[in-house]
Order: C-alpha cells, then sequence, then structure tokens
C-alpha cells in the first residue's frame, strides 16, 4: 500500500507520497497558514492531499497517512500540547485532520518521526536501536528499536531536550530550570551568548561592535546567530573584537552536547545516535562530541557514533509516511 504523510512545521507543510518500497513518488511544499488559525491549518493539509494524489495519479483511500506535528498529544486527553504553533496546543487535533480527510491518521511529534525516517531509510538504517536527535530552534529526539518508534505510555520517550542539567540554570518554557534545550538548542546558544556580552558590557562599560562573518551587512554582536557562533569558533576567528566570549559559549555548549547524550547512553545505551536540526550541520559536533561524549560518560568508555542525518529537512515527512504504514500494520 502507498504510504502519505505529512510534516506540519511553524513555517511550512510537506507532504510526500511513497511507494510500498519507500521510494518518494511525490512531493510538496507550501507555507503553513499559522495567522488563519487552526481550521485553516487543517483545511491546507487537505488541499495538499488532494493536489498531490492529481499530481501523482492515486486514488483516495489507496495510502495509509502519518502526521508529525510541533507538540505531542496527551495520552488522557487526546489533545495537542506543547506545540510551538500555539493556535493548535488544547485541540483535538488529530480527531480534527482525521475528520477532515476521512480517514485515520496515525502522529507523532516531529523529532520521533526524524528518528524513525533516518532508522528506517537513513543514517540509522541497519542500527538496532536508533537515538535521533534534532537540534534546531528547541532541542527533541526519539528512539527507533529494530526498526519501531517508542513513544511510551506518556509519549515522553526522547525528550531529552527537557532533561534538567541544572536546578538553578536557565528558566525554560517548560516551566523548569536548567533544560538541555536552555543551553544546545538554537536559541539556547543565542540566549547564553546575549547573557555573556550583558555580562562583559555591564564589567566594562565596552558596548558591543559589529562582528562582520558572513552577514551583509554587518550584526551586531549581540543578535548572532547560533550558527554564526558556530562558524566562527569553527573558524577560529580569533580576530574578532569579541572572539573570547564566541569561544567561552561555544565550548560550554559543546560540554553541555557531550554531558546530555551522556546521560542518553547511560540510560538506553543506543547503537548510533543521529544528529539532525539547523545545528548539526556545524562539524563541530562530529569533531568534538565524541571525546565529549566518552569524557562524561559512566566508566569512560563509548564507542558509539554521533553521524549527521541522510535525509535532510525532509526526514521528517518521510518518517510520518513511514509511521501511518507502521500503525496501520
Amino acid at each position: 500500500m502507498l504510504k502519505l504523510g505529512f510534516d506540519l512545521g511553524g513555517t511550512k507543510t510537506e507532504v510526500v507520497l511513497l511507494s510500498e518500497e519507500g521510494e518518494i513518488l511525490a512531493r510538496q511544499r507550501q507555507p503553513t497558514p499559522v495567522t488563519e488559525g487552526a481550521q485553516a491549518i487543517v483545511d491546507s493539509l487537505v488541499r495538499l492531499r488532494d493536489d498531490l494524489l492529481r499530481s501523482a495519479g492515486a486514488a483516495a483511500g489507496s495510502f495509509t497517512i502519518g502526521l508529525g506535528t510541533p507538540g505531542s498529544l496527551s495520552p488522557s486527553t487526546q489533545k495537542l500540547r506543547n506545540s510551538n504553533t500555539q493556535c493548535l496546543n488544547g485541540l483535538p487535533f488529530q480527531a480534527m485532520v482525521e475528520k477532515a480527510l476521512g480517514q485515520t491518521v496515525a502522529s507523532e511529534n516531529d523529532a520521533n518521526c526524524f528518528a524513525l525516517a533516518e532508522a528506517l531509510a537513513g543514517a540509522g538504517k541497519g542500527y538496532d536501536c536508533v537515538f535521533g536527535v534534532i537540534m534546531g530552534t528547541g532541542c527533541g529526539g526519539g528512539f527507533v528499536f529494530n526498526g519501531r518508534l517508542r513513544s511510551g505510555p506518556n509519549r515522553l520517550a526522547g525528550e531529552w531536550g527537557h532533561v534538567s542539567l541544572d536546578p538553578n540554570g536557565p528558566r525554560c518554557w517548560c516551566g523548569q530550570n536548567g533544560c538541555l534545550e536552555t543551553y544546545i538548542s538554537g536559541s539556547g546558544l543565542e540566549a547564553r551568548y546575549r547573557d555573556a556580552m550583558r555580562k562583559h558590557e555591564s564589567e566594562t562599560g565596552a558596548a558591543a561592535q559589529p562582528l562582520l562573518l558572513s552577514a551583509t551587512p554587518p550584526i551586531k554582536s549581540q543578535s548572532l546567530s547560533a550558527q554564526d557562533i558556530l562558524q566562527a569558533y569553527n573558524e577560529k576567528r580569533t580576530d574578532l573584537p569579541h572572539w573570547p566570549i564566541v569561544a567561552e559559549v561555544t565550548e560550554a555548549f559543546l560540554d553541555q552536547f557531550g554531558r546530555g547524550l551522556a546521560r542518553v547512553c547511560a540510560v538506553v545505551d543506543p547503537d548510533v545516535i543521529v544528529l539532525g536540526g539547523g545545528l548539526s550541520n556545524s562539524p563541530l559536533l562530529y569533531e568534538h562530541g565524541p571525546a565529549l561524549l566518552k569524557r562524561h560518560s559512566f566508566g569512560g568508555e563509548m564507542v558509539t557514533p554521533i553521524v549527521k542525518n541522510t535525509l535532510g529537512d525532509s526526514a521528517g515527512v518521510i518518517g510520518a509516511a513511514w509511521l501511518g504504514a507502521a500503525r496501520a500494520g
């Protein structure tokens, strides 16, 4: 049977149709109508499905459907929670989509869909236990055991971004302090850089100067993106006026990355760790990550490989398509 998958993001929604063997038959993307509300988002999924089926010449009802969402369904209420597309929180979103599409839909958060795709058809293929990590604006993950996604009774499996490393650390939007996400996500790294800049300026009275990286026109030091920070450190840009701060926050970021992975490995000990999300493009994670993971691991030994994804930013939608097929049979 064919497999159809949706990946619902805050800025774009993607749909894909896979053959029975997993070959991509058709794929489309469109902006997510977040400002128009939940019903507009549901309606956009219907239009995407219909357009895709027409382009592929596929018949309605001849496929399974999987849906990757920001956030996850509460096991007790079946309503969406923790979604950064906030208009969907508190709604029975899966039920709304099933009613609109006229078909059963399997749904999981986007990190779980990413992990499933990379385990079945990407960098984790051939490994028994895969831990898939997304490091983007936020930080999430998912576990796949022998080709099967592990969600758990609370649908919390893989949520390593909200493991607290320091109860006195930065406040996280989830209500805890010192969550891993506040350190090693893109938004977390940028916040730690701004904190360091403010501390430096408070102590020295020196105003931030423009930094010339790849940006045109120059950007202010306080507004460096996470990618800019990691790029500057990777290129050893010691000529930058605030190089010590770049080095300080990047080295702390890498250390927390190693600590976070070590905690996962101490509990589950996966066979491979596959990285995704925007920050996964930084070579620093692969250059320094294994040694830092080993440093913070119990017994000081660690052979688990840390690898980059191979399916790119379509991993989530491919995983959603496989999810629908798996839940159907």
